[in-house]
């Protein structure tokens, strides 16, 4: 063994004993003066008692007592003398400038005194003290092995001297020193037995376990040691209380026992020695020298082992936090960067509920809260890095944030709470929970007084209450717009939400609260042009809905005109919104004015919708429907302007098919019909079937006056009209040829046209009838006056054959007037066609003859022609007497008359009387009829 070895044994050799002479003028051997370290140690020196020294300087009495040992030939001086100047050297130390050299030399010569006196056996104090003090010279000069030789003579001698335990002590020291281990187990066991030095005792009990280790018996030394521990523990109130070099020694065991785990199994090796001892109140350190041990041989994941395996097997251990926090630092310190993330979430998991980590102390409590804000920032980034698949990264970060807000709002800090909860709320909003976002924005918000970014955040809930569908949504999220408003009334964001919020209830059909948050953005004093111009926005739908639509129509031009000074103004497409909403906020006036018959008003309100919006429909709709205004309260003139002016403005609207109409409606009512015609002719123009309004305007012309331009009309129209499909349309036609035939005098050809339309078709009236049996006659007569114009002259067979096509043409149309007529129209055709041939009859009678005939011939001639004219006189006679019949049928008029006197011309002897017309009763008239029959 070295000498560097020897002497840190000899330091634990002489620390702790003292012994007192106790009688004044002698000297005595001091014990305990030692250091606690080899650089303390100090030989054993004799102090005498003496009387207070005299007024010179420590240094001289030095000096003086130096030269006295070393001229003093006497042992017992010379050891007196030393005894002294050690004792000055213990109290003045560097400054009596002697140094380690000189002091080994002193030694030497004082070891001289001592052996001297020892082998003499003439010593005046006790022997075994000076056996101690020989021991300790020669341990101080190097001569270790007489060392032991003095103290063995010393407990062999006086085993029961004081000296005796410390000097066993130092026996033992040796023997472990030379590697003797038994032998130094068996010595320290003396010194334990001893009980006289407690120290030393437990310096013994100490060193005793360590030659159990060095004779490999781990059992007795694990038993040794934990006994070491118990004593401290015992003394130090659970190690807490630890003074000089106890805390080392404690330590030291702990590390050996370290050792001696890992230089088997490790921490099943403690659990054995733990179940085989009984278990310990500080059982947790074992593991935690264990890991400390592993740690210190870079052995990181045995380290991280042990404290997991304590951890495992002691999970409700008060102390498995720190275990927990020792993986984290075990796996930082082997720069394993996903183990010490794993370990540092498994700690914060661990103690993230509030009961758990209200059962930390202080500095656990720190370190979870320092610990979670690594674990949640790592998870929030981790998660930023995968690519839509980090929701649980983020759920995570966010319940640990969250958490870390509650337990530093718990801990009063002024923002920490506010600062983790918004990060909670981002991480729970990356992880798609908009609800726990919410919660936990609001809370930084609302709940965290000092946090600067208290309004972002309690702005981001609301803007989280915005995702919320409409209009189920809406009640929290007018909630939050409301509470953010009341926090922070100066904050620039508070007006926009309002703005945005009451447009969303509008859509929703809230209009209270819209018109509620509306308001609250224009009675603000510091909302924006364009928040104001939202508001009234809202504010004008919600009086339109309302039916107040003068406030509406306030509101539309309030919104305009922030638009026109804002500097952002409207777009477009939202400035043609407003001003049609405008536009139908006055035309809904003028809607109301008029039910309420306030024309003039409803009409002046109209007229100023073009202003607003000229291009829009909804103007145009507002002329035309000031002018039908107009039209409705008899102001032509004017209405007649307005529809004009439409027409010219609106050319190709679908409102302006209606124009004319109206124009025509204003002329004729005006009392303008030739411009009502005039209107009438030119929209026909244009029509695809333009025979009504050309036939009405003939009549308004007519009715101007103008009979010309009418019956040119209603001529052109008839010349094209297609045959009738209806009765209707047989006797619009037939009665337009009357009106032309009853204005015009010579219509030969309307009337024929309307006989044989009417002998044609299929449809007739009272009407039609009368006016075709009428235009029948009048065609007769005309056919009847050419017939009486035609002469019989020779030769007789042609103008015969002439007068005859006459006759039968006449006599046709008297046919077509009694098919077609009544009774007068047929009484009257019976007479004009009998009047024909009696005409006949009696022009064949007054023929011209031939002027070459005789006398004879002549009257043969004669004869021939009555032979001619009878049948046409009979025929004229049968054709009077069935007009004569008819007044069997009730029917006597002019034409029967008529009949009568030419009856009597015929036939004076049966109907030359005077006749009389009387009423007939019905029996009278069967007779008379059967009478004449």
């Amino acid at each position: 063994m070295n000498r560097r070895l020897r002497v840190a044994l000899l330091c634990l050799l002489f620390p702790m004993c003292g012994y007192g002479a106790g009688e004044k003028g002698s000297f005595q051997v001091n014990l305990g003066e030692d250091g606690e370290t080899i650089g303390e140690m100090r030989p054993i020196f004799l102090e005498m008692s003496s009387q207070t020294l005299p007024a010179i300087s420590v240094k001289e009495v030095a000096r003086r007592y130096k030269r006295l040992f070393e001229e003093a030939e006497e042992p017992e001086v010379r050891i007196d003398a030393l005894h002294r100047l050690t004792n000055l050297h213990s109290r003045a130390g560097a400054s009596l400038e002697l140094s380690p050299q000189q002091e080994a030399v002193i030694y030497r010569e004082a070891l001289k005194s001592y052996e001297m006196i020892v082998s003499e056996g003439r010593y005046q104090g006790r022997l075994d003290e000076l056996l101690y003090q020989t021991a300790k010279a020669y341990a101080f000069i190097g001569e270790d092995e007489q060392s032991i030789k003095r103290l063995r003579q010393l407990v062999g001698l006086y085993p029961q001297s004081a000296l005796a335990t410390e000097s066993r002590f130092r026996i033992a020291e040796d023997a472990f020193s030379r590697g003797a281990y038994a032998e130094a187990e068996q010595a320290y066991q003396r010194v334990i037995d001893d009980g006289k030095h407690p120290d030393l005792q437990q310096k013994a009990l100490y060193m005793l376990g360590w030659s159990q280790y060095k004779q490999q018996v781990p059992e007795r030394a694990s038993h040794t040691f934990l006994t070491v521990l118990d004593g401290y523990r015992d003394r130090s109130d659970n190690f807490t209380a630890l003074a000089g070099g106890s805390e080392d020694l404690v330590n030291d065991t702990f590390r050996i026992l370290a050792l001696m785990a890992a230089q088997r199994d490790g921490a099943r090796t403690l659990d054995q020695m733990l179940a085989r001892e009984g278990g310990r109140s500080y059982d947790y350190l074992l593991y935690d020298r264990l890991a400390d041990y592993y740690l210190a041989k870079q052995r990181y994941a045995d380290s991280a082992a042990v404290n997991r395996h304590f951890i495992d097997r002691n999970p409700e251990h008060p102390r498995t936090a720190a275990m927990r926090a020792q993986i984290v630092a075990v796996w930082e310190a082997g720069g394993f960067d996903q183990e010490a993330r794993e370990a540092r979430e498994d700690y914060v998991q661990a103690y993230a509920t509030p009961a758990a980590y209200a059962a930390l102390s202080s500095d656990e409590q720190t370190t979870w809260r320092d610990l979670a804000g690594q674990v949640a920032d790592t998870l929030y980034h981790a998660a930023g890095q995968q690519s839509g698949g980090g929701s649980s990264g983020f759920a995570g970060a966010g319940r640990y944030y969250g958490r870390l807000g509650d337990v530093n709002a718990q801990a009063g800090t002024s923002t920490d709470p506010g600062r983790f909860w918004r990060l909670a709320g981002d991480a729970w909003l990356q992880a798609g929970d908009g609800a726990k976002a919410t919660a936990f924005y609001e809370k930084a918000g609302y709940q965290a007084p000092g946090y600067d970014d208290a309004a972002d955040a309690a702005w981001a809930a609301v803007l989280e209450y915005r995702k919320q569908p409409s209009p189920a949504g809406d009640a929290s999220l007018t909630d939050a717009v409301d509470r953010f408003a009341q926090a922070f009334p100066s904050d620039k964001r508070v007006t926009p939400a309002q703005a945005d919020l009451s447009n969303r209830l509008l859509l929703a059909g809230n209009h209270a609260e819209a018109r509620r948050e509306a308001l609250q953005v224009t009675e603000s004093g510091q909302a924006a042009a364009e928040d104001q111009r939202a508001a009234y926005l809202v504010l004008g739908q919600i009086a339109y809905q309302a039916h107040q639509y003068a406030e509406a129509e306030q509101a539309y031009r309030r919104a305009l005109d922030l638009a026109a000074s804002d500097r952002r103004p409207m777009s477009a497409g939202e400035a043609s919104d407003t001003r049609n909403q405008l536009a139908r906020s006055i035309y809904r006036q003028a809607e109301a004015q008029e039910a309420d018959g306030e024309t003039a008003q409803a009409i002046a309100s109209l007229q100023r919708i073009p202003s607003v919006k000229p291009d829009a429909d909804i103007a145009m709709k507002a002329r035309y429907d000031a002018a039908t205004m107009m039209l409705e309260s008899d102001q032509w003139a004017a209405a007649v302007d307005a529809l004009q002016g439409f027409r010219r403005d609106y050319p190709d609207a679908g409102l302006t098919a209606g124009v004319s109409s109206k124009l025509v409606l204003a002329y004729t009512s005006a009392g303008q019909p030739a411009q009502a015609a005039d209107e009438l002719l030119q929209r026909a123009e244009n029509e695809p079937e333009p025979w009504d309004d050309r036939l009405t305007a003939a009549n308004l012309l007519l009715d101007a006056g103008d009979p010309g331009r009418a019956h040119a009309i209603i001529s052109d129209y008839l010349a094209q009209a297609p045959t009738p499909r209806d009765a209707d349309e047989h006797v619009r036609q037939q009665r337009l040829r009357h009106q032309l035939i009853t204005a015009s005098s010579s219509a030969p050809v309307m009337r024929q046209a309307l006989l044989e339309q009417e002998l044609d078709s299929e449809w007739h009236s009272p009407d039609t009838l009368a006016w075709a049996a009428d235009a029948a006659l009048v065609l007769a007569d005309q056919e009847a006056e050419r017939f009486n114009g035609i002469t019989l002259d020779l030769p007789l067979k042609q103008s015969l054959k002439a007068k005859r096509r006459a006759l039968e043409a006449a006599v046709g149309r008297y046919d077509e007037a009694r098919k077609l007529g009544d009774d007068t129209d047929r009484s009257r055709a019976l007479y004009g066609e009998a009047e024909l041939f009696r005409t006949l009859a009696r022009d064949i009678m007054d023929s011209q003859r031939p002027d070459t005939l005789n006398e004879l011939e002549q009257a043969q001639y004669g004869v021939l022609l009555e032979e001619q004219a009878y049948p046409f006189e009979e025929k004229a006679i049968d054709l009077h007497a069935r007009n004569h019949q008819l007044i069997a049928d009730g029917v006597y008029n002019a034409w029967v008359r008529r009949s009568l006197d030419v009856l009597g011309q015929m036939f004076p002897g049966r109907y030359k009387r005077d006749a009389e017309w009387i009423n007939w009763t019905r029996g009278e008239v069967d007779y008379a009829r059967a009478d004449t029959q």
